[in-house]
């Protein structure tokens, strides 16, 4: 359990941080609202609190898997445990305090059953069981969870939501530290170049910068676009007034020849992790499937986020909660690319935009989706009710004297009927502006006071 001082000391902090929540949001009720903010940080760091020193080395154990199934079906089979030298996050906060994912890994004691470790994610698989192709054929996917490195026998187990969004256990396997099969070996050792590096992995949030398409002769390029992408945490709020909450890393790792696949044209490069256009037949789509390569990768730094910069001035990107973030460094848009896939895997943020799909393929409106920005409105007082004006209607009218208010717009998360978004306008919605809603603003600090307190 953290003590009291230490409670005492991170609820200052945290006071000290949230007079930007109050510049920024501009609440009448946000005297109350920060009250009840510290009241349940308190109450949270003394229920969650693990001891780390206890369960855990201060080094990170990987469990990769192969996920496969179709539109219906999701398995696992489990290909091996890799043990690496660093463990880039919290040892204060080990429990996952938001409920975000699709997924959730959890690390269990074997011998008292106490589970001692949980994280929220997303894949690349679950977006591919959406598509048309996923309805016709089954595929598989790499995927890998990391954890601190367990100092006993320990059960890592994968929870998957299922359709009214309740976790339900799908996989586990023991890890054993006598198990000599439990590699230690790591494929790369590539050097780091430090962009912003402010302190402690443990009391930051660590992005490592993954490139690809980049050869040997354009690490200096690379250099630069690191420090680019810096300056873009720099230029956007609230990023930027908790820039030093932040370390940024890339590593040197060179690929073959330059550049990215771009399918449709035939192009196809040589590149360390894989990385395409195209993604689900969509153009502007970036992803990559080798990832246990983008692991191989990330391990030569500590981290809590991968972000991978793809050589390519072609327009595009993605991004997967607790996954990875992709963007092209050379396009003229990227800055705000970069920060908009940023956002979706460090903070779970919703896309607010809608679309002309059929919406039941994406959410069940019969429940409130798990994302923060985006609701359902069938349990809206656990999103962002208190920040609507009393005197906003809900729903609210596209109308202009709503556009710069906190309300409840119709049309978001690509469902163009039955899901809503909190403001007419957002960077989660479109690049028009260059700003993030007031709800999107207030859930990224959430998030940057979790993984720093």
């Amino acid at each position: 359990m953290e003590t009291s001082d230490n409670i005492i000391y991170h609820t200052y902090h945290f006071l000290d941080k949230s007079d930007y929540i109050c510049r920024t949001l501009k609440l009448k009720n946000m005297r109350k609202l920060l009250l009840s903010l510290i009241f349940t940080f308190i109450c949270i760091s003394a229920i969650n609190a693990v001891e780390f020193d206890k369960y855990f080395e201060n080094r990170s154990l990987r469990m990769d898997v192969y996920h496969w199934g179709d539109s219906k079906t999701s398995k696992f089979i489990l290909d091996k445990f890799v043990i690496e030298k660093y463990w880039g996050g919290s040892k204060t906060i080990l429990l996952d305090e938001f409920n975000y994912g699709s997924y959730m890994v959890k690390v269990i004691d074997a011998q008292s059953g106490k589970t001692i470790y949980t994280r929220g994610y997303c894949t690349l698989f679950q977006e591919w069981q959406t598509t048309e192709e996923a309805s016709k054929m089954c595929r598989c996917y790499e995927e890998s969870v990391s954890v601190p490195l367990p100092k006993n026998n320990a059960i890592i187990e994968i929870d998957e939501r299922n359709g009214d969004g309740v976790f339900e256990k799908v996989f586990s396997a023991e890890y054993d530290p006598k198990e000599i099969y439990n590699t230690p070996e790591q494929r790369y050792d590539f050097p780091i170049y430090d962009a912003h590096v402010t302190g402690d992995p443990a009391k930051k949030i660590d992005i490592v910068i993954i490139p690809d398409g980049y050869t040997t002769e354009e690490m200096d390029k690379f250099k630069s676009d690191c420090d680019a992408l810096v300056d873009v945490f720099r230029t956007f709020e609230p990023y930027s007034s908790y820039l030093d909450d932040f370390n940024i890393r890339g590593v040197l790792a060179p690929s073959v020849e330059s550049g990215t696949d771009i399918p449709r044209e035939g192009i196809w490069k040589n590149t360390i992790v894989d990385c395409h256009f195209d993604t689900f037949y969509s153009d502007r789509y970036n992803t990559t499937e080798s990832y246990f390569a983008v692991k191989d990768v990330a391990a030569c730094a500590p981290y809590d986020q991968i972000y991978i910069l793809v050589n390519s001035t072609v327009y595009g990107g993605g991004g997967i909660y607790n996954y990875y973030s992709v963007s092209t460094s050379g396009n003229m848009a990227s800055a705000k690319v970069i920060i908009h896939e940023f956002s979706h895997a460090f903070a779970g943020l919703a896309d607010e935009y809608s679309g002309d799909v059929e919406y039941e393929e994406y959410y069940n409106l019969k429940i409130e989706p798990w994302e923060f920005n985006i609701t359902s409105l069938v349990d809206f007082d656990s999103k962002w009710k208190f920040m609507v004006d009393k005197k906003t209607p809900i729903p609210t009218p596209t109308t202009e004297k709503y556009y710069d208010k906190v309300g409840v717009f119709e049309g978001a998360g690509y469902t163009p009927k039955g899901m809503y978004r909190p403001a007419y306008d957002c960077m989660m919605n479109t690049f028009r502006g260059d700003k993030f809603c007031p709800v999107c603003t207030y859930a990224i600090i959430q998030m940057i006071e979790a993984y720093t307190k």
